[in-house]
């Protein structure tokens, strides 16, 4: 297949994005999905009219003219306490000790704070009242009944979850997860507490991939390690049933590298492999149905990049979001040129000024096979063949954080 650029590679997934699937979910179990419809409020908030203050819910009328010389002597009548509401009407001379959050009494329109206040037996004197309706929280005042909470596309986090509580609702629409399996490739590959052999490597890419997989919110619904034979590889792509199933090497030109005839063989239509980029030329797409499979470079920095530029926005569509990045602007702080014949994605630390400016730096390590090139960035800016960067320059820059 021909090699194409990384926009091409974009378009074609992009083009085959399996339609988000919709769910209902309890509220409770739905932390961390994505809802599939707008919210409107069933109900006003607050409910009722209440107290935003302890302290005395009185007429104004009776406190408006008062003074530090002519204070007002209310008669107490009754208390209000938050599930407990006052039964009665409020009227003239009149108060009525009240809680926040209590149900503001019918003939009351505004509260006086217990600390401006006194108590003389059944009486309350009130030396301050600041204006009417002070310290009332109006019925409605937050939203209306009708009006939008929460828009199609909203995380659910722990905010927007006590918010659709405390109007009541207790089930959601959301779009599904998307499904994921791992497949990592590979004779040399052991798991990582294993006792390693000279001639072998620990398996960072399964760890590595685990954990971005998770971190989109995408559940991971099965993982293997299979050696370099062609029947393995044919077998463990057959068993794997996911929207998205990512392998990890087996995708060059080697004569141990099967996940390309592997995933024919079980029916996948390739739509493209190799992107003219740095990292991650070999990278390998195909579908059967509604899955797509994904063949990585099984190095481990080619892979991430590989997963962080084409998949993690991908994951995101397929739960109904739109296909980006987490991008950010900076000023790069040095001069920075790549001299290859391919679109380097060069990885970048970041530091913040005191502006809350970004500036970019190259990170020190490049190496495909480095994993301390991740660890030691925040993320990476794509450079086309050639380009030269200025210090001073601002650069947009692919973040790799996930939240």
């Amino acid at each position: 297949m021909t090699m194409i650029s990384i926009s091409e590679a974009i378009a074609i997934i992009k083009a085959n994005i399996p339609a988000p699937v919709v769910e209902e979910c309890p509220l409770d179990q739905a932390l961390g999905r994505y809802l599939a419809e707008d919210i409107q409020a069933p109900e006003p908030s607050p409910r009722y009219t209440n107290s935003a203050m302890d302290g005395y819910a009185v007429r104004w009328g009776d406190v408006r003219d008062l003074s530090l010389e002519r204070p007002a002597t209310l008669a107490i009548i009754g208390e209000s306490r938050a599930g407990v509401p006052f039964s009665g009407t409020v009227g003239a001379g009149c108060a009525v000790r009240i809680s926040t959050g209590a149900m503001l009494p019918d003939g009351v329109d505004t509260v006086i704070r217990v600390e401006d206040t006194r108590e003389a037996g059944q009486s309350v004197i009130i030396n301050v009242a600041k204006r009417l309706g002070q310290d009332v929280r109006q019925r409605g005042e937050e939203f209306g009944t009708g009006d939008l909470l929460l828009r199609l596309g909203a995380r659910i986090a722990a905010p927007q979850a006590a918010l659709l509580a405390a109007v009541g609702i207790a089930r959601v629409k959301v779009f599904k997860p998307c499904d994921v399996a791992l497949l990592a490739t590979g004779s040399e590959l052991i798991a990582a507490g294993s006792a390693i052999a000279d001639h072998q490597i620990r398996d960072s890419n399964m760890t590595m991939l685990r954990a971005a997989v998770l971190e989109t919110g995408a559940q991971l619904v099965s993982r293997a390690r299979i050696t370099d034979d062609r029947q393995a590889t044919v077998a463990a792509i057959g068993q794997a049933a996911a929207d998205i199933i990512l392998c990890t090497g087996g995708v060059s030109v080697g004569r141990h590298d099967h996940v390309k005839e592997a995933a024919e063989e079980n029916g996948f239509t390739p739509l493209f492999w190799r992107i003219r980029q740095k990292p991650g030329k070999p990278l390998y797409l195909a579908r059967k149905g509604k899955t797509l499979l994904f063949g990585l470079p099984g190095n481990p920095v080619s892979a991430f990049m590989c997963f962080t530029h084409y998949v993690r926005p991908l994951i995101g569509a397929i739960r109904g979001l739109s296909f980006g990045w987490p991008i950010v602007f900076a000023q790069v702080g040095e001069e920075i040129v790549n001299k290859g014949g391919r679109p380097n994605m060069l990885r970048v630390r970041m530091t913040c000024d005191a502006d809350g400016g970004y500036a970019a730096t190259s990170a020190a390590r490049q190496g495909s096979h480095m994993l301390t090139s991740l660890v030691d960035s925040d993320g990476y800016i794509i450079m086309e063949p050639g380009q030269a960067i200025q210090p001073g320059e601002r650069v947009l820059v692919y973040s790799f954080d996930f939240r």
